[in-house]
């Protein structure tokens, strides 16, 4: 039954970036340190938040650490913007200029090493597409004014099946689709608010679910599972 008796064929992914593949499979302190301590660098430099109810009374003993969870996981993305007050993380990070983005990573996981966060943020920031999407949201809505931010919403679109030149996410240097008026409810639609917006489900449908959340295993943001596929 897997695969449709054969007719799927799943392309494999590609090699990691050098500095990342480094990481992987080095043998120095660093990538040792990198690989114990690798879901925490995940988070730091993912787009999306866990939303999860997770059981911790399971790691109570020796033994591997285990990942138990009550109910069903989610992956949610918030306002572009954080309040005010309150430190930036996730997605918020990528509109910063990398070195105050850093700084906020730094200051959110002080007992990570700064040379191997410094070598993520970047392999990130030169690979992954959707990095420059959420920084070009960003220079779209600094230009409007504040009368007119309300009225704005921005979409990360992603059709799989839909022809590359007409529907796929633009690999050229440019924004992707903004839309002044009350956006539908397409499944695979990610809506980025500017300011104090609710976080908003990504559809586990949605191609771009895995490599927004699991940024160290989709450094290329290749699309992970969809219907189409």
């Amino acid at each position: 039954m897997c695969c449709n008796h054969g007719k799927v064929v799943l392309l494999a992914l590609q090699d990691a970036p050098a500095a990342l593949q480094q990481l992987y499979t080095g043998d120095d302190a660093q990538a040792k340190e990198f690989r114990k301590n690798i879901a925490q660098y995940n988070t730091a430099l993912s787009f999306t938040s866990l939303g999860v109810n997770e059981d911790r009374s399971i790691n109570n003993g020796g033994g591997p650490p285990i990942f138990r969870i009550h109910g069903e996981l989610c992956h949610r993305a918030g306002a572009l913007l954080p309040p005010e007050g309150q430190t930036p993380m996730y997605s918020q990070l990528y509109i910063y200029e990398p070195r105050a983005a850093f700084d906020h990573r730094m200051t959110n996981n002080s007992n990570l090493r700064r040379d191997t966060m410094e070598i993520l943020q970047q392999v990130i920031r030169d690979n992954h597409p959707h990095a420059l999407l959420f920084h070009h949201a960003h220079e779209v809505l600094a230009r409007l004014g504040d009368d007119e931010v309300e009225e704005v919403f921005v979409r990360l679109r992603v059709a799989p099946g839909v022809h590359a030149r007409r529907g796929n996410l633009p690999t050229a240097d440019e924004v992707a689709v903004i839309l002044p008026e009350q956006p539908g409810t397409e499944p695979r639609d990610i809506i980025l608010r500017r300011r104090n917006g609710p976080l908003v489900r990504i559809s586990d449908l949605h191609p771009a679910y895995s490599p927004l959340y699991y940024v160290l295993l989709f450094p290329y943001g290749e699309p992970g599972w969809h219907p189409d596929l």
